[in-house]
Parts: C-alpha cells; sequence; structure tokens
C-alpha cells in the first residue's frame, strides 16, 4: 500500500517511505512465518548492513539535515534504520495506536504527496 501510492514532499521524507516499505516487509513475513526468526534474520542484516555505516564515515541520521549527491541518501540508514525507527515507535505507543495512525496516515495522503515531517 505504501511505496509509489504516497511520495515525498522532499528527499528528506525518503527515510519515511522506503523505512515503512521496509517496516511492512518485514511485519508481512513476520505474519508468513515464524516471528522470531524473521527478528533474527532482519536485526543480523542490521547488524551487518547498518551497523558498520553508522561506525564508519558514510554515518547520517535517519533524516540527514543536508546531503550532496541525492543517490548517497539510499543507504541501510535510510532504509533499515527508518524501519526501526517506525518498529521502536509501534512498541512505544502499542499496536492498536500504531495501526491507528496508519490508517489515518494513507487515509489523508494514499495518492499524494506526504505532509508529514520526520523530525
Amino acid at each position: 500500500m505504501d511505496g509509489n501510492r504516497i511520495t515525498c514532499r522532499d528527499w528528506f521524507q525518503l527515510s519515511l517511505k522506503e523505512g515503512l516499505t521496509i517496516f511492512r516487509d518485514q511485519s508481512f513475513s513476520e505474519d508468513s512465518l515464524k516471528t522470531a526468526v524473521m527478528r533474527v534474520h532482519d536485526v543480523k542484516y542490521l547488524r551487518e548492513a547498518q551497523f558498520p555505516e553508522d561506525s564508519g564515515p558514510l554515518s547520517h541520521p535517519v533524516r540527514p539535515d543536508s546531503y550532496i549527491e541525492i543517490n548517497n541518501f539510499y543507504t541501510a540508514t535510510v532504509y533499515n534504520k527508518g524501519a526501526e525507527v517506525l518498529r521502536m515507535l509501534r512498541t512505544i505507543i502499542g499496536t492498536t495506536t500504531f495501526r491507528q495512525g496508519m490508517d489515518l496516515y494513507f487515509q489523508r495522503y494514499d495518492g499524494q504527496r506526504s505532509r508529514l515531517m520526520i523530525m
């Protein structure tokens, strides 16, 4: 449902869009297979791809303040760490409230540019 149905207002929302895509893919896989097995798989990938990025010269926040080349924005931090931020949010506010927020987000922005900002 996310993917191309909701576009970014600007490049700084890429982590919301792509993080949500990864999060939803992971959630689907967890529902289809065993949750614990998939979570171990996802965390292993995070440790292998995103942790080295965070500890190296390419380290950047999930939502960078600026960029020189947009192609440098397509990183494990934007995709996978963005998904982890959404997962933490769901854990903090609860599954029901998170789902209500996602339903409202899609209701408001399906087929158009999102106006939601990640701070």
